[in-house]
């Protein structure tokens, strides 16, 4: 028994047959049998116009050079006049520099270059004044030490080999304030003994072994720093550590900060 108006017939116009379970296409909308429901098998008009459309739109950005007949399914616009470009033509006079935007560019990444080079300029004159003093410097040591050898006064039991030379500034608050005087002690001696010897020879009072009163200290005469703090410390070391040279002026001075104002006492000239 055969039911005429049950089901669907397939819309492929070589097929027509008569189907219970019919497919609707997606695209056309007609009915199909379940060999022809595919968009291929019915060769459905509708999905190739639809493709072509879609393709259509994703094609849609052309470059927008005069010459340039190229499209792009991405769009890459100018950041300036906001303009699709291919590849090719992306570089197309927007973002070059006018001649004065290019002198002030110029301007700007010379002006770091030339205060490099003013800096650099300024440490390497810094740099040459103090090799040169430090030359004139040694220099004058030197000269200083052979003068020192031969007016000099010290202990004779120290052997000549460990004998070292100090031009001695006197204490601002003793008589002899603004004066010098060679003095040599022994490499092999503390510090504490060596300001203890000085102070003998050169007569200036001494009261390091009382808590409250001042300390008697040696500092440098260019920088005013004191050699040491600390009063075991070995004149061998502080002699290989270039804290000390033979020959130097030193000053002996009442004062318990690290630091005096050396302008004070005056150079000494031979």
């Amino acid at each position: 028994m055969e039911f005429p108006t049950t089901g669907n017939r397939c819309s492929w116009k070589e097929c027509k047959q008569l189907d219970f379970l019919s497919t609707p296409c997606d695209h056309c909308k007609l009915e199909f049998c379940k060999e022809h429901f595919h968009v291929i098998s019915h060769s459905c008009s509708q999905f190739v116009d639809n493709v072509a459309t879609n393709m259509e739109k994703l094609t849609s950005y052309c470059c927008s050079d005069i010459s340039c007949s190229l499209t792009s399914v991405i769009e890459m616009p100018c950041i300036v006049c906001k303009k699709h470009f291919c590849l090719a033509h992306r570089y197309h006079g927007c973002l070059e520099l006018s001649e004065e935007e290019k002198l002030q560019e110029k301007k700007k990444w010379d002006k770091p270059k030339q205060d490099f080079a003013d800096a650099k300029a300024a440490v390497d004159q810094t740099i040459k004044e103090k090799l040169k003093k430090s030359k004139n410097s040694a220099m004058a040591i030197k000269v200083q030490l052979m003068k020192l050898k031969g007016s000099s006064i010290g202990s004779q039991g120290i052997p000549t080999a460990d004998r070292r030379y100090f031009l001695v500034y006197y204490p601002t608050s003793t008589k002899n304030a603004g004066s010098s005087k060679g003095a040599f002690v022994s490499i092999s001696w503390s510090m504490g003994k060596t300001i203890d010897s000085i102070a003998d020879l050169l007569g200036i009072p001494n009261s390091n072994n009382v808590s409250t009163s001042k300390k008697l200290r040696i500092f440098h005469h260019e920088t005013g720093l004191v050699i040491s703090e600390k009063m075991d410390t070995l004149l061998l070391d502080l002699f290989n550590s270039k804290d000390l040279i033979d020959g130097q002026s030193i000053i002996l001075e009442y004062c318990n900060d690290h630091k005096l104002e050396p302008s004070i006492y005056k150079s000494k000239t031979f």
